[in-house]
């Protein structure tokens, strides 16, 4: 009977850990609100890149400046904490940038997981100490560099379908996943 609670027990602890909501709050803020530290990085680790749009992110627990910017035909977002240190990078990427290997492993789990699937955005994720961040950028160098993968997908099971944020690890295993909750707007959206 107690190895049963504990089974259960364990059981959910671990469907919480993979489910959990995202709530995140975005907004536009300027350049002048920012801190310098994050200002400097950017500057050195992309020299030339003028267009940049900064905001402010939270998700309820976590606050954080983000800059968005192209850079080498692809969408970054580059994280820093409110010191303005540098937390990871993400590029927008297609389905056909991820390695093979991982790929299969990733598809592996959405067909496991879900009756229907579809990607909706997919994201490599860099992240490291500020210098190695820094390199990747400007000497496209990945040493002492975490690589993961964070995919918005839906996915559909015999009782729901959802919009999912799953972040995978560099072999494509699932790390966690949290829902994604779309607000109402007031406005219609065409």
């Amino acid at each position: 009977m107690i190895r049963r609670g504990l089974i259960i027990t364990f059981l959910l602890l671990i469907n919480f850990g993979f489910s959990q909501e995202k709530n995140e709050v975005e907004k536009r803020v300027k350049k002048n609100e920012v801190p310098e530290t994050a200002l400097e990085w950017l500057k050195d680790a992309y020299e030339k890149k003028r267009r940049t749009k900064w905001y402010f992110q939270t998700d309820g627990e976590e606050e954080v400046f983000e800059a968005k910017l192209k850079h080498k035909r692809h969408l970054h977002s580059i994280e820093f904490n409110m010191r303005g240190v540098v937390q990871n990078i993400e590029v927008l990427i297609k389905e056909k940038e991820i390695d093979e290997d991982v790929y299969e492993v990733i598809l592996s789990y959405l067909k496991e997981t879900y009756t229907k699937y579809s990607l909706s955005k997919i994201q490599i994720q860099y992240t490291g100490q500020p210098d190695d961040l820094e390199d990747l950028i400007d000497e496209n160098e990945l040493e002492n560099l975490k690589i993961s993968y964070e995919i918005e997908y839906y996915g559909k099971t015999e009782t729901k379908d959802e919009l999912w944020e799953g972040l995978f690890d560099h072999s494509g295993r699932l790390l966690n996943k949290r829902i994604v909750k779309i607000k109402n707007t007031d406005n219609l959206d065409y």
